[in-house]
């Protein structure tokens, strides 16, 4: 009893030992990893702001602003590049893959063999393909009476559409600025 106790003593213990170790190797990693984030992110400018003097980090931030605003004036110049020349090997035909034979392919036709047509290859897979119709659904007597449904009174109309007609102004280009 005394033992397994010491023993579950020093396993906690080691336990403690190595979860404080895997704890303070992720804090480490964590503080390098916000450090770079905050390197190259557009926010650090404003955690320096915050952190430092506002004497140190104004003339930071201005002395900043200018190299940025002068990088980006690089990338809208306009730089001047030199001719390009066609030099020999480039009109030279051998160095490339100019012609090419392209032979035609003639495949026979198809024919419809016995055994295709022989439903027991096919496990009877035959039936699957057939098309099935029904019938239109039409409204029945009961369908209306209103002593199935317990409902005092039920209107069911039928409703057809008319055929849509072309009208003039829909086909006038002066509406459609056509």
């Amino acid at each position: 009893m005394k033992t397994t106790n010491n023993v579950q003593k020093a396993i906690t213990k080691s336990l403690a030992v190595i979860i404080s170790l895997v704890l303070i190797s992720i804090t480490v990693n964590a503080q390098d990893f916000w450090r770079t984030v905050m390197e190259n992110n557009s926010f650090s400018q404003i955690a320096m702001a915050m952190t430092d003097n506002t004497e140190a980090s104004s003339a930071s931030a201005d002395a900043s602003s200018t190299t940025d605003m002068s990088a980006y004036a690089e990338y809208a110049a306009v730089e001047a590049e030199e001719a390009l020349d066609v030099e020999n090997w480039m009109l030279a035909e051998n160095n490339f893959f100019t012609t090419v034979d392209v032979g035609i392919e003639a495949e026979e036709a198809l024919e419809v063999e016995n055994w295709m047509t022989n439903e027991s290859y096919f496990d009877g897979m035959a039936s699957y393909f057939k098309v099935d119709t029904e019938e239109a659904l039409e409204v029945e007597a009961w369908m209306t009476n209103t002593d199935y449904f317990g409902v005092l009174s039920v209107d069911v109309e039928e409703e057809t559409e008319a055929a849509l007609e072309v009208e003039a102004w829909m086909t006038n280009a002066e509406i459609w600025n056509i």
